[in-house]
Formats: structure tokens, C-alpha cells, sequence
């Protein structure tokens, strides 16, 4: 990490930044990454991170610099029909998330406002608000109190353009329902999608043009025209293209300060349960190198038992090692599925990037989030996807069709395990992708150097940052 004499707002004097995550723990990670990584660069600043009440105690574990405090804004899940605790999207049915995004829309803005008013009336400068991709109406009213607002992605744009434009557009809604079916994406050039690769919920709205997911992602598209900056978890040196053609079609700066995880050194999350993390690392030692394939399908995406079971008795077949994670409860396969000694399923949060970082680990079975896709690529290790949900297919292309470094299947068990022989194995397909993993994990390690090592200077990623800190203090 970058020490303050490298940084080019060291000396921009005191002030206040405001990061502002989606309640969800795919959100609140990169952010957090975000915040630890500022803190550090600018420590005459200070930063406040925006959430809800309910989210605080989480957030209390963290052990924060002392220049970030966690500030909660009021809110009722059970107002909006929401379990009382869903504070955070974690382990809610798709239908849920939707409305807990309309919730938040719908009775934060009033808290919201009140509380910036309140950081314009103190003597600290507000500098900027950072936030979320999902929380675009804040856009508005940062604009109309003069508040510089930057629009944060833990999305990448070569996934989000596809995304925002298949749901405003519904290009797919054309009559014809065809699974091998090629559908242009509006709007992205070059680029087309499979009927089969969308997601559930974008299937069904071939027939709900106001489909709440629809009016949610066009409400989001209007707001990001009063944001006068866009921030991406993301490098160039894997998106370069589609960061150029979201800054043209979006006319406002654009910033790649990614992979957050990496260039924060890891420092960001909190691992509620120490016991499992040990228990996993241990297991993972007694394995040989790149002879584990790690399983885990995020925060809130979940197979079905029927499912889970198949692909657990599939990875048994192959007499391949797994580590299955699975911090909601209905996320693990059945005992029965599984022989003592051959897997591991973690019950409870795991250390994710220390178990990717781990020699014993050879591939990834993940549903395709961008926070998972983007620690296996930093760290090498290949994808085989199954995406679930969300924007996962569109990770899925990515790394599969553009990058190289993964590979696809139809979702089905024994499919899945025998892709994941060809990727660990010996043959030409498993070494190119291997290889293609290695690069760019290379690329990502040097887009976060720090200058501090001997190597090249400061990387691509963070000079981006320091450029965009320059921006909202008026240096630039």
C-alpha cells in the first residue's frame, strides 16, 4: 500500500468523505476495501461510512481506522413487508431483494438528506459522497445541495452495461423463445447474449414490461445523470474497453481503482466465526497443490437441495477434494451427499481470499459475483461458473469469451465436474486457461503496486484514485 508521501492529495487539508454502500454484503465488502484504502492514502481526512442502524454492530467488528466512523440512518425492514432483521440482502429470496431495494429507494431519501444538511452545516468541508451503483437516487439530492457525488460500482462495466441494458430495453422480449437464441445488447457493440444465459427474473420480464426490477433500473438510469463521476472496482488492464464506453456514453470521468481487496491488502472484511477460517486453512494444508476445488456461491445465492446434492455426489465421483462454503444455512449439500475425509463443508463465514490465495487450490465452482470473479482472477485461480442470478452471466462472458480464464456450463452436476477435470488437468485446455489465469492476476497485482517494492512506480489503479481525490478537491 501506498505510503502518504506517494499520495497526491497528502496535503489537500481536512475534510470530510462520505461512502455510502448497498445493505448487501457484496456492496458493503468493496466498499469497506474503498474506505481502508482512502484512509490510508489521505489521513488528514476524515470518512464517514453512510448505512442503516442495523448494520452498525456489523460494522463495530471491523475495527476501523481511526479516521472512519459508521454513521446509521433509520430504517424498518418490517414496514415493507421484509423479515424484521433484514437489515443487509443476506440469504433473501431474488423477489425480496427486489423489494428491499425499492424499501430502501422509497424511505431513505428523507434521512438521507437530513443528515447531509447536517455535515453541510459543520466546519469540516464535505468534500464528496461515493455511492453505491443501487443507491443512484442519492445523485439528485447531492446535486441540489451542491455536494460533489461519484457514482461507486462493485460491478464491473463490461457486466453492468449488459445488465442496465437487457433490463431497460428488454431486447429478448421479441416473441420468439429459443434457448440458443442470439440477442444484441443495445447500446454495447459487438457484444450478444444467449436467451439460455439470462437470468430468471429476466426471462419472466420477456412479459412485464413493468416488471419491478425494470422500473428500478430505470429510475437508477435517470439518477446517474446527476452523478459527476463514476468509480469502478474493476483495472483496466481487463475492462479498458468498456470503461472508455461507459465515459462516452455517459459523458462524466470515469475511474478503475480496482481490485479493491488487493490494493487494501486484504484489510476490509471481518470473519465472524475465527474457528471456521482455521478449521478451513487447516484442511486445505494437509492437501496437495492445486489438487482442491473450492465451492461457494456468495452471500445470497443458494442451489437447491436436489441440486447441491448432485454436484456434491458428482465432485465425489471424480475423487476431487472440495471446500464448500456456505454461510446461510440452506447453502450446504446434504451430509448424506458427501464421504468423510474427501470434502469439507464450512458452515459460517470463510476467508475467502486466504483460501483463493491457498497452493492447495485449483479451481473455484463460483455463481459469478463480481467480488468472487475478481479475487480468483487476482489471484489466478480459474472459474467454472453457474450462475445464479443478478449480473453473474455477464461475469460469466467475461472472463469465459473475453478473457480466457474460466470456463461455462449448462449448470448441470456432471457437466460441472467434468469441465473441472478438463481446467485442473494436464491437457491443452486446462494449461491455457491456467496461463490465462496467471497473467492476469500479473496484470491486476501490478494495476495496485504501491511504488514501494522496487518495481515500476505506482500502479494504473491508484493513480486513478489519486486522479479522481485531485478531481473532488479541486487540484484538477
Amino acid at each position: 500500500m501506498a505510503s502518504t508521501k506517494d499520495c497526491a492529495c497528502a496535503g489537500a487539508g481536512a475534510g470530510v468523505v462520505v461512502l455510502f454502500p448497498l445493505m448487501a454484503h457484496g456492496h458493503m465488502n468493496p466498499c469497506l476495501y474503498l474506505a481502508r484504502l482512502l484512509s490510508t492514502r489521505y489521513p488528514s481526512l476524515s470518512f464517514i461510512l453512510l448505512t442503516t442502524s442495523g448494520n452498525l454492530p456489523h460494522l463495530s467488528r471491523c475495527q476501523l481506522p481511526l479516521n472512519i466512523r459508521a454513521v446509521g440512518l433509520p430504517f424498518h425492514p418490517a414496514d415493507h413487508d421484509l423479515p424484521p432483521d433484514a437489515d443487509t440482502t443476506f440469504a433473501l429470496p431474488q423477489n425480496l431483494v427486489t423489494r428491499f431495494n425499492h424499501a430502501v429507494q422509497d424511505s431513505l431519501p428523507t434521512p438521507f438528506r437530513d443528515y447531509l444538511a447536517t455535515l453541510l452545516a459543520a466546519d469540516s468541508p464535505l468534500l464528496c459522497l461515493i455511492a453505491d451503483m443501487f443507491l443512484a437516487w442519492t445523485a439528485p439530492i447531492a446535486e441540489e445541495l451542491g455536494v460533489f457525488h461519484a457514482t461507486f460500482y462493485s460491478s464491473g462495466p463490461y457486466a453492468m452495461s449488459i445488465y442496465n441494458s437487457i433490463w431497460i430495453n428488454l431486447p429478448h422480449a421479441d416473441g420468439r423463445d429459443g434457448d440458443g437464441d442470439e440477442i444484441a445488447v443495445p447500446g454495447v457493440p459487438g457484444v450478444t447474449v444467449l436467451r439460455r444465459q439470462l437470468a430468471p427474473n429476466m426471462r419472466a420480464a420477456e412479459s412485464m414490461p413493468d416488471h419491478p426490477n425494470c422500473r428500478f433500473v430505470r429510475r437508477q438510469a435517470e439518477c446517474y445523470r446527476h452523478s459527476r463521476a463514476f468509480l469502478w472496482n474493476t483495472a483496466e488492464a481487463i475492462e479498458k474497453p468498456f470503461l472508455d464506453l461507459w465515459a462516452k456514453s455517459n459523458g462524466k470521468p470515469v475511474f478503475a481503482v480496482g481490485p479493491l481487496f488487493a490494493a487494501a491488502g486484504g484489510r476490509g472484511t471481518v470473519v465472524d466465526n475465527r474457528d471456521v477460517a482455521a478449521e478451513c486453512l487447516a484442511w486445505l494444508d494437509r492437501h496437495s497443490p492445486r489438487s482442491v476445488v473450492y465451492v461457494s456461491f456468495g452471500s445470497q445465492n443458494w442451489l437447491t437441495p436436489e441440486e447441491a446434492a448432485e454436484l456434491a455426489a458428482a465432485l465425489e465421483r471424480k475423487a476431487r477434494p472440495f471446500l464448500w462454503a456456505a454461510p446461510a444455512v440452506n447453502q450446504a449439500p446434504p451430509h448424506a451427499a458427501r464421504r468423510q475425509g474427501i470434502s469439507m463443508v464450512a458452515r459460517g463465514w470463510v476467508p475467502q481470499t486466504a483460501i483463493l490465495g491457498h497452493p492447495a487450490v485449483g479451481a473455484f465452482v463460483s455463481h459469478g459475483g463480481w467480488n468472487s470473479t475478481l479475487e480468483s482472477l487476482g489471484f489466478g485461480v480459474p472459474v467454472v461458473f453457474r450462475p445464479i442470478g443478478a449480473e453473474q452471466f455477464c461475469n460469466e462472458k467475461l472472463v469465459v469469451e473475453v478473457l480466457g480464464a474460466g470456463a461455462a456450463t449448462a449448470g448441470r452436476a456432471a457437466e460441472t465436474a467434468e469441465v473441472l477435470e478438463e481446467v485442473m488437468g494436464d491437457g491443452e485446455r486446462g494449461r491455457e486457461v491456467r496461463r490465462r489465469s496467471k497473467e492476469i492476476a500479473a496484470a491486476l497485482a501490478a494495476a495496485v503496486a504501491d511504488g514501494n517494492d522496487g518495481g515500476d512506480g505506482v500502479g494504473e489503479s491508484l493513480r486513478a484514485l489519486d486522479e479522481f481525490m485531485s478531481l473532488v478537491s479541486g487540484r484538477r
